[in-house]
C-alpha cells in the first residue's frame, strides 16, 4: 500500500538506496537515468522520491552532497582549490566556485578567508601542532 498515497516501502527502500549511492559515489558522474537504473526504479518516479525525501531533484541534491563533502577540504588550506573542485566531481574550478557561491553565498575563496577571520585555521594549526 502506498504511504501519502505515494510510494510503497519497497519504493521507500530503492529510493534510500539512491539517497545512499549518490553519497558514497558523489564524485562520480551520476544521470538520473544511471541512478535510476541502479536501483531498478522509473526515472520519474525516482526524481520525485527524491524531492519527496529531500526536497531537491536529483542533480541539485548530487550538487549539494559535493558541496558539503568540499566544505572539508576546503579546510585544509594545504589544498589548492582547483584540486578540491576536481576531487570531489566537478568539472571545473569555475563550476565549483559557481555552485558553492550559490549555495553557501561566498566563493570557496572567501570561505577560507572566513575561516581565518573566524580564527579556525588558528585552531586547526595548534591543534595539529599540540598532538604532533
Amino acid at each position: 500500500m502506498p504511504i501519502n498515497g505515494l510510494f510503497t516501502p519497497y519504493d521507500l527502500e530503492r529510493i534510500n538506496r539512491a539517497i545512499a549511492y549518490v553519497d558514497k559515489y558523489y564524485r562520480n558522474s551520476i544521470s538520473a537515468e544511471n541512478l535510476a537504473m541502479e536501483v531498478d526504479m522509473d526515472v520519474k518516479q525516482l526524481q520525485a522520491g527524491i524531492q519527496f525525501r529531500k526536497g531537491l531533484t536529483i542533480h541539485n541534491y548530487i550538487l549539494k552532497v559535493r558541496i558539503q563533502k568540499s566544505i572539508e577540504d576546503l579546510e585544509n588550506f594545504g589544498m589548492p582549490i582547483k584540486c578540491i573542485a576536481s576531487k570531489h566531481g566537478f568539472s571545473s574550478p569555475s563550476h565549483f566556485g559557481a555552485e558553492f557561491k550559490k549555495q553557501t553565498g561566498m566563493t570557496p575563496k572567501e570561505f577560507r578567508y572566513q575561516l581565518i577571520l573566524d580564527n579556525k585555521y588558528l585552531e586547526l594549526s595548534t591543534l595539529t601542532k599540540e598532538s604532533a
